[in-house]
């Protein structure tokens, strides 16, 4: 999830809800596997010639034990309050990536343009 967006987001539950306090999840509406957020932090940093070693995990591919192989949290809830992400997972990625890179660290969806 790209910064701007969790922001948005809390600001958005704030001045839409009636209750004095509730619980939303936040969120990108998909997915994106480790696997290509390697790719794409390699291809945003305009490396060549990088070799991605795997080095396993257990349990049928989570990283260590309790870890959360697959996950996707539910924003329905948030969504029902008029709230979307602008940006999916990979592009998050993307952006922040940008945004180091560019010691840009102020994380706004301008900054992002």
């Amino acid at each position: 999830m790209y910064i701007s967006d969790c922001v948005d987001a809390i600001q958005h539950g704030l001045s839409h809800s009636s209750k004095t306090v509730e619980a939303y999840n936040i969120g990108s509406e998909d997915t994106v596997d480790v696997k290509t957020i390697g790719k794409a932090v390699i291809n945003e940093m305009g490396l060549a010639d990088v070799q991605i070693n795997y080095t396993g995990g257990v349990d049928g591919g989570r990283g260590w034990k309790g870890d959360v192989k697959n996950m996707q949290l539910s924003i329905s809830k948030i969504k029902s309050l008029g709230w979307t992400p602008v940006y999916n997972s990979l592009e998050a990625v993307k952006l922040t990536v940008k945004n180091i890179l560019s010691k840009n660290l102020i994380f706004t969806s301008e900054n992002s343009q």
